[in-house]
């Protein structure tokens, strides 16, 4: 797997826009039923960790990110080679198993996490990007 195939974003697609606002539509996994709503504040630093997969949900890891900029931060695990990429919402994240990752908040973020808190406790390893 080559360093670029680690980390996907994928953009929101444009349906419509007028004076009250835009409409852009996306789609994640169907069967994906569990969430988790995150905020984070502007220059707060979450992450530095990775998972192995073990739940669909988080095979790949993805996060919907609604509102704000981040950076995210990552390398694969037992490689010291790490990418850092600005990101702006709208967009969907989606990161492979073993990739250590970190985001900081550029600007105030408002995130969905596709997976439960049950399926991160059960396959969650800290190590820092």
């Amino acid at each position: 797997m080559s360093e670029k195939d680690l980390v996907v974003i994928t953009g929101f697609k444009a349906v419509g826009e007028d004076e009250r606002g835009i409409t852009k539509e996306f789609s994640i996994t169907k069967g994906q039923s569990d969430f988790i709503f995150i905020t984070r504040k502007k220059d707060t630093i979450s992450g530095n960790n990775y998972h192995l997969g073990i739940a669909s949900s988080i095979n790949p890891k993805r996060f919907v990110l609604l509102a704000g900029t981040m950076e995210l931060s990552y390398r694969k695990v037992g490689s010291h080679e790490k990418i850092s990429q600005v990101i702006e919402a709208p967009c969907i994240i989606s990161i492979k198993p073993q990739v250590i990752h970190a985001v900081r908040a550029v600007t105030d973020v408002m995130l969905l996490e596709c997976n439960s808190i049950a399926d991160i406790q059960n396959d969650n390893i800290k190590e820092m990007v």
